[in-house]
Protein backbone atom coordinates (compact mmCIF):
# COMPACT_ATOMS: atom_id res chain seq x y z
CA UNK A 1 0.00 0.00 0.00
CA UNK A 2 2.86 2.23 -0.22
CA UNK A 3 3.51 2.68 3.38
CA UNK A 4 5.87 1.88 5.95
CA UNK A 5 6.04 -0.34 9.31
CA UNK A 6 8.60 1.09 11.87
CA UNK A 7 9.37 -0.99 15.46
CA UNK A 8 11.60 0.04 18.02
CA UNK A 9 12.11 -2.77 20.74
CA UNK A 10 13.65 -2.40 24.00
CA UNK A 11 14.70 -5.72 25.92
CA UNK A 12 12.33 -6.21 29.02
CA UNK A 13 9.92 -3.46 28.14
CA UNK A 14 8.10 -4.08 25.09
CA UNK A 15 8.01 -3.16 21.14
CA UNK A 16 6.05 0.14 19.56
CA UNK A 17 4.86 -0.50 16.25
CA UNK A 18 4.28 2.32 14.21
CA UNK A 19 2.30 1.94 10.93
CA UNK A 20 1.96 4.67 8.27
CA UNK A 21 0.06 3.90 5.08
CA UNK A 22 -0.71 7.27 2.53
CA UNK A 23 -4.69 6.91 2.56
CA UNK A 24 -6.17 9.56 0.78
CA UNK A 25 -8.39 10.84 2.76
CA UNK A 26 -12.26 10.45 2.39
CA UNK A 27 -15.04 13.27 0.86
CA UNK A 28 -16.14 14.69 4.21
CA UNK A 29 -19.58 14.28 2.81
CA UNK A 30 -18.76 10.68 2.47
CA UNK A 31 -17.66 10.18 5.95
CA UNK A 32 -20.41 12.30 7.30
CA UNK A 33 -22.71 10.58 4.96
CA UNK A 34 -21.85 6.83 6.50
CA UNK A 35 -21.57 8.50 10.32
CA UNK A 36 -25.28 9.68 9.88
CA UNK A 37 -26.43 6.43 8.56
CA UNK A 38 -24.91 3.95 10.45
CA UNK A 39 -24.41 6.04 14.01
CA UNK A 40 -25.99 9.10 14.28
CA UNK A 41 -29.25 7.86 14.33
CA UNK A 42 -28.19 5.93 17.23
CA UNK A 43 -27.37 8.77 19.23
CA UNK A 44 -28.09 9.15 22.87
CA UNK A 45 -29.91 5.72 23.02
CA UNK A 46 -26.65 3.59 24.48
CA UNK A 47 -23.34 2.13 23.06
CA UNK A 48 -23.06 2.60 19.73
CA UNK A 49 -22.82 -0.31 16.98
CA UNK A 50 -21.23 -3.19 18.33
CA UNK A 51 -18.89 -4.63 15.27
CA UNK A 52 -16.69 -7.71 15.98
CA UNK A 53 -13.83 -8.27 13.61
CA UNK A 54 -12.32 -11.05 12.77
CA UNK A 55 -8.47 -10.78 11.14
CA UNK A 56 -5.63 -12.64 11.67
CA UNK A 57 -3.36 -9.75 9.94
CA UNK A 58 -1.73 -7.60 12.16
CA UNK A 59 -1.38 -4.58 9.63
CA UNK A 60 -5.27 -4.75 7.72
CA UNK A 61 -6.17 -5.46 11.74
CA UNK A 62 -4.83 -1.46 12.12
CA UNK A 63 -6.19 -0.90 8.80
CA UNK A 64 -9.53 -1.92 9.52
CA UNK A 65 -9.53 -0.01 12.58
CA UNK A 66 -8.97 3.11 11.08
CA UNK A 67 -11.26 2.81 8.48
CA UNK A 68 -14.03 2.00 11.47
CA UNK A 69 -12.87 4.81 14.21
CA UNK A 70 -12.79 7.88 10.77
CA UNK A 71 -17.05 7.18 11.21
CA UNK A 72 -17.28 6.65 15.09
CA UNK A 73 -17.19 2.61 15.63
CA UNK A 74 -14.81 1.22 17.68
CA UNK A 75 -14.47 -2.60 16.60
CA UNK A 76 -13.79 -5.49 18.60
CA UNK A 77 -10.75 -7.42 17.35
CA UNK A 78 -10.14 -11.42 17.21
CA UNK A 79 -7.59 -13.11 15.64
CA UNK A 80 -9.40 -15.93 14.14
CA UNK A 81 -12.48 -17.81 13.40
CA UNK A 82 -12.97 -19.77 16.96
CA UNK A 83 -12.36 -16.49 18.98
CA UNK A 84 -15.24 -14.58 16.73
CA UNK A 85 -17.44 -17.40 17.36
CA UNK A 86 -16.33 -17.04 21.11
CA UNK A 87 -16.90 -13.73 21.01
CA UNK A 88 -20.38 -14.25 19.19
CA UNK A 89 -21.56 -16.71 22.20
CA UNK A 90 -20.44 -13.95 24.87
CA UNK A 91 -21.79 -11.19 23.43
CA UNK A 92 -24.54 -9.27 21.23
CA UNK A 93 -23.48 -7.81 17.88
CA UNK A 94 -24.92 -6.01 15.36
CA UNK A 95 -22.72 -6.97 12.77
CA UNK A 96 -19.50 -9.19 12.18
CA UNK A 97 -16.29 -8.47 9.83
CA UNK A 98 -15.20 -11.97 8.81
CA UNK A 99 -11.48 -12.52 7.29
CA UNK A 100 -11.98 -16.07 5.39
CA UNK A 101 -8.61 -17.04 5.67
CA UNK A 102 -7.34 -17.56 9.26
CA UNK A 103 -5.66 -20.25 11.53
CA UNK A 104 -7.44 -22.47 14.25
CA UNK A 105 -10.50 -21.71 12.19
CA UNK A 106 -11.57 -20.16 9.43
CA UNK A 107 -14.21 -17.88 8.42
CA UNK A 108 -16.85 -20.05 6.63
CA UNK A 109 -16.65 -22.43 9.42
CA UNK A 110 -17.31 -20.00 11.66
CA UNK A 111 -20.13 -18.52 9.92
CA UNK A 112 -21.68 -21.98 9.51
CA UNK A 113 -21.36 -22.03 13.25
CA UNK A 114 -22.78 -18.92 14.34
CA UNK A 115 -25.71 -19.66 11.95
CA UNK A 116 -26.25 -23.27 12.96
CA UNK A 117 -26.31 -21.71 16.76
CA UNK A 118 -28.98 -18.74 15.91
CA UNK A 119 -31.14 -21.77 14.89
CA UNK A 120 -30.75 -23.65 17.93
CA UNK A 121 -30.66 -20.74 20.33
CA UNK A 122 -33.40 -18.72 18.90
CA UNK A 123 -31.03 -15.91 18.82
CA UNK A 124 -31.56 -13.42 15.67
CA UNK A 125 -29.34 -12.96 12.96
CA UNK A 126 -26.27 -11.18 13.29
CA UNK A 127 -24.98 -10.23 9.80
CA UNK A 128 -21.42 -11.45 9.05
CA UNK A 129 -19.50 -9.56 6.18
CA UNK A 130 -16.92 -11.38 4.26
CA UNK A 131 -13.57 -9.32 3.88
CA UNK A 132 -11.20 -11.09 1.59
CA UNK A 133 -9.08 -10.60 -1.33
CA UNK A 134 -10.75 -14.08 -3.14
CA UNK A 135 -13.84 -12.19 -4.74
CA UNK A 136 -14.01 -14.72 -7.75
CA UNK A 137 -17.88 -15.08 -8.18
CA UNK A 138 -17.30 -18.66 -7.16
CA UNK A 139 -15.40 -17.70 -4.01
CA UNK A 140 -18.24 -15.31 -3.01
CA UNK A 141 -21.12 -17.92 -3.43
CA UNK A 142 -19.55 -20.13 -1.06
CA UNK A 143 -19.17 -17.48 1.43
CA UNK A 144 -23.05 -17.21 1.31
CA UNK A 145 -23.77 -20.54 0.93
CA UNK A 146 -21.63 -20.89 4.58
CA UNK A 147 -24.28 -18.15 5.96
CA UNK A 148 -22.37 -14.88 5.21
CA UNK A 149 -24.61 -11.90 4.38
CA UNK A 150 -22.27 -10.09 2.13
CA UNK A 151 -18.56 -9.62 1.01
CA UNK A 152 -16.01 -6.78 0.66
CA UNK A 153 -13.23 -7.11 -1.60
CA UNK A 154 -9.54 -6.33 -0.11
CA UNK A 155 -7.71 -4.45 -0.17
CA UNK A 156 -10.65 -2.68 1.75
CA UNK A 157 -11.97 0.67 -0.16
CA UNK A 158 -13.99 2.52 2.45
CA UNK A 159 -17.05 3.44 0.70
CA UNK A 160 -17.53 -0.29 -0.13
CA UNK A 161 -16.75 -1.08 3.93
CA UNK A 162 -19.57 1.23 4.40
CA UNK A 163 -22.08 0.57 2.26
CA UNK A 164 -21.30 -3.27 3.04
CA UNK A 165 -22.40 -2.44 6.57
CA UNK A 166 -25.37 0.07 5.80
CA UNK A 167 -26.90 -2.46 3.77
CA UNK A 168 -26.37 -5.26 6.43
CA UNK A 169 -27.90 -3.21 8.97
CA UNK A 170 -30.74 -1.50 6.72
CA UNK A 171 -34.22 -2.58 8.50
CA UNK A 172 -36.49 -4.75 6.57
CA UNK A 173 -39.33 -2.15 5.04
CA UNK A 174 -41.52 -2.33 7.74
CA UNK A 175 -39.33 -2.95 10.81
CA UNK A 176 -37.84 -0.22 13.24
CA UNK A 177 -34.41 1.05 12.24
CA UNK A 178 -31.20 -0.34 13.44
CA UNK A 179 -30.71 2.30 15.89
CA UNK A 180 -34.21 1.85 17.53
CA UNK A 181 -34.09 -2.28 16.64
CA UNK A 182 -30.55 -2.40 18.86
CA UNK A 183 -32.03 0.11 21.81
CA UNK A 184 -35.51 -2.29 21.75
CA UNK A 185 -33.09 -5.28 22.10
CA UNK A 186 -31.28 -4.14 24.73
CA UNK A 187 -34.15 -2.71 26.83
CA UNK A 188 -36.59 -6.32 26.34
CA UNK A 189 -33.67 -8.47 27.58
Amino acid sequence: MGGTIEVVSEAGSGSKFTLTVPLERLADETVAGATKTLISADAGQGPGLRVLAAEDNAVNQIVLRTLLDQIGIAATMVGDGAQALAAWEAGEWDAILMDIQMPTMDGPTAARSIRSREKLSGRPRTPIIALTANAMSHQVGEYLAAGMDAHVAKPIEAERLYAALQSALAPAEDAPSPAISRHHRANSR
